[in-house]
């Protein structure tokens, strides 16, 4: 992440995500559960297990990010008919999330080869 404010997003969205997967799965439902510990299980083994280039991990963050936003906007359009305070929310916070990755993307530092 390129600063620690990008990281406490990243990481507040991620357990955002976590909980909505969770109520899904308390309500029968475990297919995102399934997907978010995959999605996790690789995400992290990119960012943190293998040994990639600090420009990989630069570019798979914010595209993280972004995966992650779409997927609270995706919850943000179902809770829409439960009521709109809840939607709402979800709307604003994935809307962040994705905005986010797009700026993290736009804003990667490339370093030059040193001389």
């Amino acid at each position: 992440m390129n600063s620690l404010t990008h990281g406490f997003l990243f990481l507040s969205g991620l357990t955002w995500l976590l909980c909505e997967v969770c109520v899904s799965a308390g309500a029968g439902f475990w297919a995102p559960l399934w997907l978010y510990l995959l999605g996790f299980v690789v995400m992290f083994a990119i960012m943190g297990c293998l040994p990639l280039s600090e420009r990989v991990i630069n570019t798979a963050g914010p595209i993280f990010t972004i995966l992650i936003g779409g997927s609270i906007l995706l919850y943000a359009f179902g809770a829409f008919g439960a009521g709109f305070l809840g939607g709402f929310l979800r709307l604003v916070g994935g809307l962040a999330l994705v905005i986010l990755g797009v700026l993290g993307l736009l804003n990667r530092e490339e370093k030059s080869p040193a001389h």
